[in-house]
């Protein structure tokens, strides 16, 4: 009779580390550029949509209307673009996948985007109030806030992997 309990499992073999060779590989030059523009033509959009009643207050031309659409889709369209390349897999890849290095810098990272994320959230908190007191009815205060959290949320997606490319030491020439 065997009284030792259960044969124990054989050890299990480490996990084999991803192909990072699927992922969108920018270089830190071209991430940087492309975290400005995303970061920019999100901000450009809720800009224009804020003081849209002040600059159009009956109705907007076709231009403006392309203009300010071209810039959510320009921005947006390039947070994703930022938020799948590796930076963005370095950023949001458990600590398994993750070289002592990789895993320290991400960490670094995470701390400089929760410490926009807090700021963003003590302007958007301070912002609401703003917008509840000078907005002439509630609706229109609701959607400011609205396409502020919107912007706010997607740019902190995408701020560690910004931050990662940002201090990135590689020298960008081979991008």
């Amino acid at each position: 009779m065997n009284v030792r309990g259960p044969a124990p499992h054989p050890p299990t073999s480490p996990r084999p580390a991803p192909d990072r060779g699927r992922l969108l590989a920018l270089g830190p030059r071209n991430a940087r550029v492309l975290s400005v523009v995303a970061l920019c033509a999100m901000w450009l959009w809720f800009t224009l949509k804020l003081v849209w009643p002040t600059l159009w207050p009956v109705a907007a031309p076709l231009w403006a209307e392309l203009a300010v659409g071209a810039s959510a889709l320009l921005g947006f369209a390039s947070a994703l673009v930022l938020f799948t390349c590796t930076y963005g897999f370095v950023a949001n890849a458990p600590d398994r996948q993750l070289d002592e290095r990789e895993m320290q810098e991400r960490n670094a990272a995470y701390l400089r985007a929760y410490q926009y994320a807090v700021l963003l959230l003590l302007v958007g908190y301070i912002g609401s109030d703003v917008a509840d007191r000078f907005t002439p009815t509630p609706e229109a205060a609701r959607v400011i806030v609205t396409h502020f959290l919107n912007v706010a949320f997607l740019s902190c997606l995408i701020m560690p992997a910004t931050i990662l490319a940002w201090r990135d030491p590689s020298d960008g020439s081979t991008d």
